[in-house]
């Protein structure tokens, strides 16, 4: 079974849209994907800027996060249509995996906003949909919400690229996977992270992913 780790990358619908928001506060604005054969190397990688339909901006402070520029976007496909090329580079047999629950919720609620039907291919995809951060928490004595970079740095691994760039984080991602899943460093990354999880060398703020806070547009 191959193994996709994805991202996604938001910006706030406009307060004055006020019954989409109702639905959905955000909108996609980039996905980006990696996937792993079953010996867990990268064999195909995917990354699609979307159209928003509800801004005609990209807000500032998501600029100054992901670099996504309105220009980079205004002539980009609608959300279906990434969509269903994402499905279609998804193909069969396969698991996805994201850092956090909030992207496969993100789908869920703009394919309510936007009446795209959850059938066929996007069932799979929505049932075969793992959150990787709950999974590595497990690991470990871990009980606060971790950013990647955050869990990355704990076991020794350099972010590569512009984080909240949605192929690189996706990509960060899956190394992470494949780290945690050598049995031959499993141990030792076990006991070395037990060592950092202390009382007296943590507070609250080194375990709280603020990283993705975004302010609602105006």
């Amino acid at each position: 079974m191959k193994k996709i780790f994805v991202d996604l990358e938001m910006n706030p619908i406009p307060s004055k849209a006020k019954i989409p928001r109702e639905l959905c506060r955000q909108e996609t604005i980039e996905v980006g994907a990696v996937k792993l054969d079953e010996h867990n190397v990268e064999i195909d990688s995917f990354c699609a800027y979307v159209r928003p339909q509800y801004s005609g901006k990209i807000y500032a402070n998501i600029v100054k996060l992901t670099g996504i520029t309105w220009e980079m976007v205004e002539n980009a496909s609608s959300f279906d249509m990434v969509l269903q090329e994402f499905l279609s580079w998804c193909g069969e047999d396969y698991q996805v995996f994201a850092w956090s629950e909030s992207d496969r919720a993100q789908f869920r609620h703009e394919m309510n906003l936007k009446k795209i039907p959850v059938e066929g291919s996007l069932v799979y995809l929505m049932e075969h949909w793992i959150d990787f951060q709950k999974e590595y928490k497990s690991l470990f004595p871990i009980e606060k919400i971790m950013s990647l970079d955050k869990a990355l740095e704990l076991v020794g691994i350099d972010f590569e690229g512009r984080a909240h760039d949605a192929l690189n984080d996706a990509r960060m991602t899956a190394n992470l996977y494949r780290y945690v899943n050598d049995d031959d460093q499993f141990a030792e990354l076990q006991r070395r992270v037990r060592e950092l999880f202390t009382p007296s060398e943590f507070t609250l703020a080194d375990f709280i992913d603020l990283s993705g806070l975004q302010l609602d547009g105006d």
